[in-house]
């Protein structure tokens, strides 16, 4: 039996791009070429709002052949099936109809009911590094759109898409981590770690931010416990593996540089890991709060670009 061993397809537009590679690198350690990975590290993907599919390999090999002789022990002959080609940057050269082909053949081999438009079961075969590969193919479910309408929100709130990408960056394998958003505003943050099963502690100094972050939280109803209050990040006590921390932005608040620093500073008291969302340099900052930066991207929406900074204790 081989070992696991999956295969994911990414999709981002330009502008997304660094953020998407910084949440690969957290997942599996190494970037993409060609939005494509390989990897024996199993995420599901619709935790990610760039994984568009997930190969289970069942089967390896040098040549398609081989996995053609060998479809036949694939599958149950009680079981409706398809089988499609999972297509990437790397299988440009294959035209369409090569590919509907090839999917057609490795299919007739296999047991069990072909059944194009509601099978039990989806099959893929894919090339991959001069590999071919065959298993089970696993579709991304977009679960962050049911979060772009919330109840509560603001203009300046970070998007969904970022602030899971955030949540996944912070816990890429889902551990039990204590995770705190000491600047929670309505919430974004706080819902998307929900949805993946992941509890994040929400704090802010504005009692309307509070009141609309519950708001969110309630209406969503995901099993986890909701824990909002009132507080400014200056009181929070406690340690926590990572905190989240979406800075004001002096073009919508009256927010200063020093409070902006004072800010980081409490942040990296609090936790051993900080994620900071800025629209402006905070390196200064950064060092003086004893942060080292480990990684780090840019996303833009309508011209307004977003720094995420990846930042650790220095002492770790």
């Amino acid at each position: 039996m081989m070992a696991p061993f999956y295969i994911y397809t990414y999709g981002y537009n330009p502008e997304e791009g660094a953020l998407a590679e910084i949440e690969i690198r957290a997942f599996f350690g190494q970037s993409t070429v060609g939005k494509v990975i390989g990897s024996s590290v199993s995420i599901d993907p619709s935790r990610s709002v760039f994984i568009r599919e997930k190969l289970h390999v069942l089967k390896s090999a040098v040549s398609v052949d081989e996995i053609i002789e060998s479809a036949k022990d694939f599958g149950d002959a009680q079981e409706s099936y398809k089988v499609v080609f999972m297509k990437h940057e790397g299988t440009t050269s294959f035209l369409n109809e090569q590919r509907l082909q090839l999917a057609r053949t490795i299919g007739n081999e296999m047991p069990g009911p072909l059944e194009m438009k509601t099978p039990d079961q989806v099959y893929a075969v894919t090339v991959y590094e001069g590999r071919w590969y065959f298993g089970l193919l696993e579709r991304s479910r977009p679960v962050w759109m049911e979060h772009v309408a919330k109840p509560q929100g603001y203009s300046t709130a970070l998007n969904a898409r970022t602030a899971r990408t955030l949540v996944n960056i912070a816990n890429p394998h889902a551990r039990d981590l204590a995770l705190i958003d000491p600047c929670c505003g309505i919430g974004t943050v706080l819902v998307e770690a929900a949805s993946m099963g992941m509890f994040v502690k929400g704090r802010d100094k504005n009692p309307l931010a509070c009141v609309g972050a519950r708001e969110n939280l309630e209406h969503y109803n995901y099993p986890v416990p909701i824990d909002v209050e009132i507080r400014a990040i200056q009181e929070e006590e406690g340690h926590y593996d990572v905190a989240f921390l979406d800075l004001p932005y002096n073009l919508y608040t009256h927010s200063t540089e020093t409070q902006q620093h004072d800010l980081i500073r409490h942040a990296a008291r609090l936790a051993d890991k900080v994620i900071i969302v800025t629209i402006e340099s905070m390196d200064t900052a950064i060092e003086a709060a004893g942060l080292r930066v480990v990684d780090r991207a840019t996303t833009t929406k309508q011209r307004f670009t977003r720094e995420i900074v990846v930042c650790e204790t220095s002492n770790r």
